[in-house]
C-alpha cells in the first residue's frame, strides 16, 4: 500500500542581497574616493639634477618657499650614467603655480663666505631646498639643483650683460660690480667659450643703474691693490674697500667720449686689466709700420709707446715681427724686425686734423728722422721706441717699403749709443804711442839725472876758484861777480830748496810713469777696460830650479 501522505521537498533559491555584503561594498567606495581624493589632490612632481646630495634624505627633506612647506623630497637615486644624483620631490595641492620655466632650487645649508655666516638654522633642523618661483614659460621636465642661491631673480628689473677675457680666475660669482667706486650689480656666473677661447662673465646691473650701461662703456678688473712697472713708470692703485681682498669689476665711460645709446639685454663687452689699458681700445684707426733694429731689443715689449719728443704717436704690435719673406743670417748685420702701430687719433687735437703724417713722415726721414729704442724705467729695464731728428744721421738708400709694410729707418740709442762712443774714445786711447812716449821721457829722466851729477862738479869746481888764492888777487869787480855767481849756484846744490823741488818733481814723474804702465798694458789688451771690469791677471807661478 502507498503512503499518499508522504510529499517530495522542494528547494528554492532566494534572489534576496544579504545584509552582509554591503560592509565591504562601502569599505570598497571609501578607499576608491580616498584614492582618487589623494591623486586628484596631490601636487606636481618635480626632478631635480644635482651632483651631490649631501644633506638630501628621501621623505625628509622638505621643499620651501619664503620659509614656508610647499612640497617634500621622495627620493634619491643616481642616473643611469652615474654621474649626477636624480631627485624625485612632490609640491603641495596649489603648488604648480611656482613652477615655471625660470624656477630655481637650491640647498639651503651652513655656509661661510665673503658675505658671512648663513644657513645656521639648518644646524638642528637638516638642510631643506629652497624654490624660488618662476615668472616666464611653462613647467620644465627636470631643474637643476644649485649649491647656492642665484645673485638675483629672474624678475629682477635690470640688465644682464657679458664679459669676454683672455685671463681665467679673475673674478668669481658674487663680486661686485662697481661704478666709480658704487656697487650697482654683481658677478653672476663664469664659464669658458671653447669656440671663442675666452672666460665668459655674466653681470647683472640692478634698476635703475641699468641706465648706466651705454655702447660706450668700458669694463676693467677692480682689485684692491695693483702695482704696475711699465715703460711709464711705476705706478700704484689702491680699490675700494669692498675690492680689497676679493676684486670686482669696475666701469665707465672714458674721459672725452660721449655716453653712447643705451645699451641692450645681454650686450657683450671686453673686460680690461685695468683701468690704463682701456685706452688701447680708444683708437681703432691705425697704420703699421716696420722698423729693423740692429740692438738688443731685450725690455721691449708690444704695447710700448711709440713717442716723438715726448707726444706718443702710437704702440709697439708685435715684437720680435714675424712675416713671411723677411729671411735673415745670423750674423753681425742680424737685425730685428718690430712692427709698430701709429694711431693719428692720438696727436689730430695737438697737431691738427689737417695733419698728414705719412707726409711728413717721408720729408722727415729725408732730413734726418730716425727711431731710436730709449730707456723708459731703469728698475724694470723697460724700453719704448722714440722718433727724433739726428744731424749725422746716414742716408737712406734703397727701397722705403718691405711687402706691405713702410719702412721707418733706425739708429742705435740710448746707453747702446753711449757705449759706442766711449768704446771710439777708448779706442782712440789705445792707438796713441803711449810706449814710445814713455822711453821718451824714462831717457829725458836720465839725462837730467846725469846733468845735475855735472852740475855738481861744475859747483865744487867753482867753489875750488873762489876760495883760491889767485881769486883774491883779481879785481874787486870781479870778485863780486864770481862771488854771486857762486851764490847763485849754491841754491841748486844738494840740500837747497829749489834742488830738492826739483829731484821730487823728477821723482814723482818717474813714479807716474811707473804706476802708468800696467794701466796701459790693461788698455792694449782690453780697450773697454775704463768702463767694463776687465779679468785680473794670474799670478806669476814658481818654476823649479833646473
Amino acid at each position: 500500500m502507498t503512503d499518499n501522505n508522504h510529499s517530495t521537498a522542494r528547494v528554492e533559491h532566494i534572489k534576496r542581497w544579504s545584509p552582509v555584503w554591503i560592509v565591504p561594498i562601502v569599505t570598497v567606495l571609501i578607499g576608491a574616493w580616498i584614492l582618487f581624493y589623494h591623486f586628484s589632490h596631490q601636487g606636481p612632481e618635480v626632478t631635480l639634477i644635482t651632483t651631490n646630495a649631501e644633506g638630501i634624505e628621501g621623505g625628509k627633506t622638505t621643499i620651501k618657499s619664503r620659509s614656508v612647506d610647499v612640497g617634500i623630497v621622495e627620493s634619491a637615486v643616481l642616473t643611469d650614467d652615474l654621474h649626477h644624483v636624480e631627485i624625485k620631490a612632490r609640491l603641495n595641492s596649489g603648488m604648480e603655480k611656482l613652477l615655471r620655466e625660470d624656477s630655481a632650487f637650491w640647498v639651503v645649508k651652513p655656509t661661510i663666505g665673503r658675505g658671512g655666516v648663513s644657513g645656521l638654522g639648518t644646524l638642528l633642523s637638516g638642510a631643506y631646498i629652497e624654490l624660488q618661483p618662476g615668472a616666464k614659460g611653462e613647467k620644465a621636465k627636470q631643474y637643476e639643483l644649485l649649491d647656492a642661491p642665484p645673485l638675483a631673480p629672474p624678475d629682477a628689473k635690470g640688465i644682464r650683460i657679458t664679459l669676454d677675457s683672455r685671463k681665467a680666475g679673475q673674478l668669481n660669482p658674487g663680486d661686485p660690480v662697481l661704478f666709480r667706486g658704487y656697487r650697482v650689480g654683481s658677478v653672476e656666473t663664469s664659464s669658458f667659450d671653447t669656440d671663442k677661447r675666452m672666460i665668459g662673465y655674466q653681470l647683472f646691473i640692478a634698476a635703475p643703474y641699468d641706465r648706466l650701461i651705454t655702447t660706450n662703456v668700458r669694463f676693467w678688473k677692480d682689485s684692491g691693490i695693483a702695482v704696475d712697472m711699465s715703460a711709464s713708470g711705476m705706478r700704484v692703485e689702491m680699490g675700494s674697500l669692498a675690492t680689497l681682498l676679493s676684486g670686482g669689476v669696475s666701469f665707465d665711460v672714458p674721459e672725452g667720449w660721449e655716453l653712447g645709446k643705451p645699451a641692450e639685454n645681454k650686450a657683450e663687452y671686453r673686460l680690461f686689466d685695468d683701468q690704463r689699458s682701456i685706452q688701447d681700445s680708444l683708437y681703432s684707426e691705425h697704420k703699421d709700420f716696420l722698423m729693423f733694429f740692429n740692438e738688443s731689443v731685450r725690455g721691449l715689449n708690444a704695447g710700448a709707446p711709440v713717442e716723438f719728443r715726448g707726444i706718443r704717436l702710437g704702440t709697439v704690435a708685435e715684437v720680435p715681427f714675424t712675416a713671411p719673406g723677411i729671411a735673415q743670417r745670423l750674423n753681425n748685420d742680424y737685425r730685428i724686425p718690430v712692427l709698430i702701430r701709429i694711431e693719428p687719433e692720438r696727436f689730430r687735437k695737438q697737431l691738427g686734423e689737417g695733419f698728414n703724417f705719412e707726409q711728413h713722415l717721408k720729408s722727415g726721414i729725408s732730413e734726418g728722422l730716425r727711431a731710436s729704442l730709449k730707456s723708459a724705467n731703469l728698475l724694470t729695464g723697460s724700453l719704448y721706441v722714440d722718433l727724433d731728428f739726428y744731424k749725422n744721421a746716414k742716408a737712406v738708400t734703397g727701397s722705403s717699403k718691405f711687402g706691405d709694410y713702410e719702412l721707418i729707418p733706425t739708429v742705435s740709442g740710448g746707453l747702446a749709443q753711449i757705449q759706442e762712443k766711449l768704446v771710439e774714445s777708448l779706442d782712440k786711447i789705445n792707438n796713441l804711442p803711449l810706449n814710445p812716449m814713455l822711453n821718451e821721457a824714462t831717457g829725458t829722466l836720465k839725462e837730467s839725472q846725469r846733468t845735475l851729477r855735472e852740475l855738481q862738479k861744475t859747483l865744487d869746481n867753482l867753489n875750488q876758484i873762489t876760495s883760491s888764492q889767485a881769486m883774491q888777487e883779481l879785481p874787486a869787480d870781479m870778485q863780486n861777480t864770481l862771488r854771486e855767481l857762486n851764490r847763485s849756484m849754491k841754491g841748486f846744490q844738494p840740500g837747497s830748496p829749489a834742488y830738492n823741488k826739483m829731484v821730487a818733481d823728477l821723482q814723482s814723474l818717474d813714479q807716474v810713469m811707473r804706476e802708468l804702465q800696467p794701466v796701459l798694458k790693461t788698455l792694449n789688451n782690453k780697450s773697454n777696460a775704463l768702463v767694463f771690469e776687465a779679468k785680473p791677471g794670474q799670478d806669476p807661478q814658481p818654476k823649479r830650479a833646473k
